[in-house]
């Protein structure tokens, strides 16, 4: 908590710490580690490059193409920062898009994400190449991932009350420094990370995907990171994956929901 009580005197925010410390969730941060794709092994977490899947696995297709390869996932490498015990414990879940036209996760764009799942042998596991060759379809620049625990607050808690504007606009700045932290450059963090609560630039992004959004759980977030992955969504966006809890619990990541946000 020492990070939170400098964050909240930085923002003058250190009288409401009692409401905003009992607002937090836990999240998992996925930071990158900028190694050659070779040097990941097998199965390992990473974001971009190509996807390590068993060969009975196809690449999700919409339209006419590919979708292109976001990332992968080892849940038993993210298990141990897992807090609230939501993730199950082992397999790997692949995150796919179409990076290419970016469509917005509309009822029109059914089949524009995909996220797979394998919990099956390892050693099954190869490194794929995409199946056809496409100006419209290459990998994202790959990096290995490791976890960390963060928390994330929502835009509006409950408990929160904000006596004037000039408070408020110090908790916006306080959630921003929060989530997208920076490094000791200057240059702010992409969000990417699990659970917890979605940092949404539009509308809420569990109440635009469920009628019920105290069931849904953010499965990955994944933000604009145009320097290291090579990609923007949209203008400067980020992409949300969820799920219902009670789906995550029974491994429906079939059932997974999508959105694409940005300013």
């Amino acid at each position: 908590m020492q990070q939170i009580d400098q964050l909240l005197r930085e923002h003058e925010l250190y009288h409401k710490k009692s409401a905003i410390i009992s607002s937090l969730k836990n999240s998992i941060r996925m930071v990158k580690v900028g190694v050659d794709e070779k040097a990941i092994p097998i199965g390992s977490s990473k974001l971009g490059g190509l996807p390590d899947m068993p060969d009975e696995m196809e690449f999700p297709r919409y339209e006419k193409g590919y979708l292109w390869f976001i990332g992968q996932v080892n849940l038993k490498e993210a298990k141990p920062y897992d807090k609230d015990n939501l993730l199950p414990d082992s397999g790997i879940l692949y995150l796919f898009y179409d990076a290419f036209e970016q469509p917005w996760g509309i009822e029109e764009d059914e089949g524009c994400f995909k996220v797979l799942y394998f919990d099956g042998d390892m050693t099954e596991l190869k490194r794929r190449e995409y199946p056809e060759e496409s100006k419209d379809d290459y990998p994202l620049n790959a990096y290995k991932v490791l976890f960390h625990n963060m928390y994330t607050i929502s835009e509006h808690p409950e408990n929160l009350i904000f006596e004037n504007e000039e408070e408020e606009e110090n908790f916006w700045n306080f959630r921003q420094a929060l989530i997208q932290p920076e490094d000791e450059e200057g240059n702010i963090l992409p969000a990417h990370y699990m659970l917890g609560e979605p940092f949404n630039v539009q509308n809420d992004v569990f109440e635009e995907l469920y009628d019920n959004e105290k069931e849904a759980v953010l499965l990955f977030q994944i933000d604009s990171d145009e320097e290291d992955l090579g990609v923007m969504w949209g203008d400067v966006g980020l992409l949300y994956f969820c799920i219902k809890k009670e789906e995550l619990m029974r491994k429906q990541f079939d059932n997974v929901t999508f959105t694409l946000q940005c300013f």
